[in-house]
């Protein structure tokens, strides 16, 4: 099957002149069939990571704060509960939320609390710190909260909340991997020109599009890892137009190891082409 042998590009792309060649030459189009497949497995792997994360915190909120929550009633900006004042939501002996007259923390530290519900406004304190946030009732209209909305909330998190990210986060994941693709296209058109080999604009975006391959994969593996950090976008970046550097070298010299349509190609990577749409 010709599709099961582009999908070998996913890993092909670490390392193979091969995978770059054969993307310049026999795909078809520009190579994004193969790309959404590529961000569709990555999204489904962070979605399902999502999820995983998810399940864990919202054991928590059914454990230790659903049964502390109290029902909460928003009328004309301002908040009244079902329980005497003060009240504080405490998990694992730490004060969580207190809901209070005003949103002022009191004085003594012990009762330290970083979410206080006042009666007009919400604040976030930051031990130490004072207020970091602090938000006005007067623009939030009636509302009653109870428990048992909040427990069904929760539930439907424990179900749905992975498949949601992952909906969400998959057409954005696409355009802007692809907007890389294109980016990279110009780039590749001036290694190109460099080594005097004469390259399609879309020759380059299915080179690009393998390139980037390496840098999804990775960075799919540090999420799911939890080893995710900030400065791993540069470098996909980076690894990426390496790739692309890598992948238009490799096409300048594609005879000096592959001879098409004469000989048969190696059997580690039989002729293949780019996902249909």
């Amino acid at each position: 099957m010709p599709w099961l042998n582009t999908l070998r590009t996913l890993y092909l792309a670490f390392y193979s002149k091969h995978a770059y060649i054969r993307a310049a030459r026999e795909w078809r189009g520009i190579g994004y069939g193969y790309l959404f497949v590529l961000i569709l497995i990555s999204t489904l792997c962070i979605g399902l990571w999502v999820h995983t994360w998810i399940n864990i915190a919202m054991a928590g909120v059914e454990k230790h704060i659903l049964p502390q929550l109290p029902k909460m009633t928003f009328a004309e900006g301002h908040l009244s509960i079902d329980r005497e004042l003060p009240y504080v939501i405490s998990v694992n002996g730490r004060d969580l939320v207190r809901f209070d007259s005003t949103s002022k923390l009191p004085p003594d530290p012990q009762e330290f609390a970083p979410f206080v519900f006042g009666s007009s406004d919400l604040a976030f304190y930051g031990r130490g710190k004072g207020i970091i946030k602090q938000w006005i009732y007067e623009k939030v209209w009636s509302l009653v909260i109870e428990p048992l909305g909040i427990t069904k909330a929760v539930k439907f998190l424990k179900t749905w909340g992975g498949l949601v990210v992952a909906g969400i986060l998959l057409p954005l994941h696409f355009l802007w991997v692809a907007s890389h693709t294109l980016m990279m296209g110009a780039i590749g058109r001036v290694f190109s020109n460099t080594m005097h080999i004469a390259l399609t604009y879309s020759r380059l975006i299915r080179i690009s599009v393998v390139a980037v391959t390496p840098g999804v994969v990775l960075g799919t593996l540090l999420i799911v890892s939890n080893q995710f950090f900030q400065l791993w976008l540069g470098i996909y970046l980076i690894m990426a137009v390496i790739y692309l550097f890598y992948g238009v070298y490799s096409n300048k010299h594609a005879d000096d190891h592959l001879q098409f349509y004469d000989t048969p190609l190696d059997d580690g990577y039989p002729e293949t082409t780019e996902f249909e749409s």
